[in-house]
């Protein structure tokens, strides 16, 4: 998985990854609009780039708030 530069299905722009942890045994990943930083919702995706969670204002927290 790249890292930087990143295009992501739907959304406008391009992406880099912040942060990233693990769930479920899988590496998930916190990305951050190249442009518009943290003025603009975050994503979370997998490693095959599939969005497990747009509209991340507070990083992590948001989405393991949303699986509990």
């Amino acid at each position: 998985m790249k890292f930087e530069n990143i295009h992501i299905s739907g959304h406008i722009g391009t992406w880099h990854v912040i942060d990233s942890t693990e769930y479920e045994g899988e590496t998930i990943y916190l990305l951050e609009h190249d442009d518009w930083g943290d003025e603009a919702a975050g994503l979370i995706v997998n490693e095959d780039l599939e969005i497990l969670m747009d509209d991340i204002w507070n990083g992590f927290d948001d989405f393991f708030e949303s699986v509990e």
